[in-house]
């Protein structure tokens, strides 16, 4: 009780004295002040006023001269579609392997955000004027991931290793009878045998190191350990390739010869199809969708802070007829079923419009693009009236025909509204997918098909050789209708070696004309290339690319931490 006592008598003290205080210190001097009282105010106001002012203009400068730049660190993760068993630049497997190819390993030349040709190893080239002697000059102080020197000498082996028929590169055609002379450790020299104007095109693939690869026997090549830890010149070398969690990782490379990384990892994990991409992403295990089908373009703008590149690609879906096929002898079986698709459909119902229709193998804006060849846009009475004078007709309408696809979800739609389409015809199709890897293997390298529905790219140039030339019939090439024909074969060869523009031109139009009429393909559509990244990402420009992996050209000014910079320093 009287500890009790005490407190409250002490607490009575401090609340009189306070009291007191505030009387004498604090309204006292307020009531000294008078008519100066409302002055002091308005100073206090203004005061308040401009350090608010001051602040505002701070943050209003800082958004005027400082912007989000780049700051090194960080890692991307990107989810592909198909499995990278081995990164070998004159060996792909598919797109994925292509992907982390480009990023792994440089070429003489590469193509820009606007699908222009630059250079890369290479930092200038003469051309002779009857266009047989390219001369590239090779950049310096180049070294490889292993820290031994880059030189002329590595590209005379890689084009070498690619000519070699033991080493079964699909890149053989372009480069066949092409001879090299190596002038010093910074120069090259390649002579072709005939003239060829759009040889620089071929100049996109990734070069090989010698000195690790000469001793293994080209035959042997592609079962080399080297393809699961490859050593390149690229802005990122391989740490590792975890075949059985389908995971690659990719260090910088802080050596690289030309603008240094920002990203410190990039991690691809590989899935099997682009749904599964897009339900990565959702679940936050990935930062970008390699590629978004463009069935699934409304799901895609529905996910979190995605931002959608819509990239230009000179490519297009068709259905490959295999001109061996009993079936499909007659060409006007194949133009029945070319009347009877009916693309407009399949685009709208099944693309949500990302896609414009198409009839040749040379696209619009393209060199040799023929819009007076033959089309066979939908007709279904002509559909009918054509197959009923094919002398195979009952063939057709009696055995079915064996479709083989990728078994992704759009191209498992798109087979089955064709196999409806054709129905109608009395037409009667068997579906078969298989995943990347199987389809390569299994059916498009020994052509067990009657019908593949697949997608092929005309890169750079109107040059489509490799695509069409009876030549190219057989794995590796990639004429995957079993098409021959000499006039086409004629008109291919010419308009390859061509001198003047107008000449090609007239030479590749010659072409379409020819091939529109033996309709070996039926061309359904142009997609675009979307790609999905999430908006954190930045330094991403490309807008035409020449094929998916082009998207990565500039890689190493991507970026995914930030910091404030001023605007200048970034121009």
């Amino acid at each position: 009780m009287r500890r009790s006592r005490k407190l409250k008598r002490q607490l009575n003290i401090l609340r009189i004295w306070s009291i007191n205080y505030l009387n004498r210190h604090i309204y006292g001097a307020w009531e000294k002040l008078g008519s100066m009282r409302w002055t002091f105010i308005s100073w206090i106001l203004l005061i308040i006023f401009s350090f608010y002012a001051l602040a505002g203009n701070i943050i209003n400068l800082d958004k005027f001269y400082l912007v989000d730049g780049p700051q090194s660190g960080g890692t991307y993760i990107e989810g592909l579609v198909g499995q990278v068993k081995k990164i070998n630049p004159i060996l792909p497997d598919n797109s994925a392997s292509r992907d982390v190819t480009s990023i792994v390993f440089n070429s003489l030349t590469k193509v820009d955000a606007k699908r222009q040709l630059v250079g890369d190893l290479a930092e200038k080239w003469e051309i002779s004027k009857d266009f047989k002697t390219y001369t590239f000059h090779l950049r310096p102080n180049i070294i490889w991931h292993d820290g031994v020197a880059f030189s002329a000498d590595d590209v005379a082996f890689t084009i070498s290793a690619i000519q070699n028929p033991d080493t079964l590169s699909p890149l053989a055609s372009d480069w066949s009878g092409v001879k090299y002379e190596v002038i010093d450790s910074k120069t090259i020299k390649l002579i072709l045998p005939n003239s060829y104007p759009s040889f620089l095109n071929n100049t996109t693939i990734g070069i090989l190191p010698k000195h690790l690869l000469e001793s293994i026997r080209p035959s042997l090549l592609r079962f080399a350990e080297f393809n699961k830890k490859p050593i390149g010149t690229g802005p990122y070398r391989v740490e590792s390739l975890d075949e059985q969690n389908a995971t690659i990782v990719l260090t910088a490379n802080d050596k690289y010869f030309g603008d240094k990384p920002y990203i410190k990892n990039l991690k691809f994990i590989s899935y099997k199809n682009n749904q599964d991409l897009i339900d990565a992403y959702a679940k936050k295990q990935i930062l970008g969708i390699s590629q978004i089908e463009s069935s699934d373009i409304s799901n895609a703008k529905k996910l979190e802070n995605l931002k959608i590149y819509q990239l230009s690609l000179p490519s297009y879906i068709g259905l490959f007829m295999n001109m061996k096929s009993p079936q499909l002898t007659d060409p006007e079986g194949r133009k029945a079923l070319a009347y009877s698709i009916n693309r407009r459909e399949i685009i709208d119902n099944l693309l949500g419009g990302q896609a414009t229709p198409t009839y040749y193998p040379i696209l619009a804006g393209y060199s040799g693009f023929n819009a007076k060849a033959m089309k066979y846009q939908f007709d279904l009475e002509k559909a009918k009236s054509t197959l009923a004078n094919a002398s195979n007709a009952k063939d057709l309408q009696k055995k079915e025909l064996l479709l083989v696809t990728r078994d992704d979800p759009q191209s498992l739609n798109v087979a089955n509204m064709i196999k409806d389409q054709w129905a109608k015809i009395g037409v009667n199709v068997k579906i078969k997918s298989a995943d990347l890897n199987n389809l390569q293997q299994t059916y498009i390298r020994p052509r067990n098909y009657d019908i593949l529905l697949y997608g092929q790219n005309l890169g750079l140039d109107s040059d489509v050789y490799s695509f069409w030339h009876s030549s190219q019939v057989s794995d590796p090439g990639l004429n995957l209708s079993n098409y021959k024909s000499s006039n086409a074969d004629k008109y291919l060869e010419s308009g390859r070696l061509a001198k003047d523009p107008s000449t090609k031109a007239n030479k590749y139009a010659n072409f379409v004309e020819t091939w529109s009429i033996d309709v070996p393909a039926i061309l359904l559509y142009s997609p675009f290339y979307l790609y999905g990244v999430e908006n954190r990402v930045s330094g991403i420009s490309s807008n035409k690319i020449a094929e998916p992996s082009d998207r990565f050209y500039n890689i190493q000014k991507w970026y995914v931490r930030k910091t404030k910079q001023l605007k200048r320093s970034l121009d």
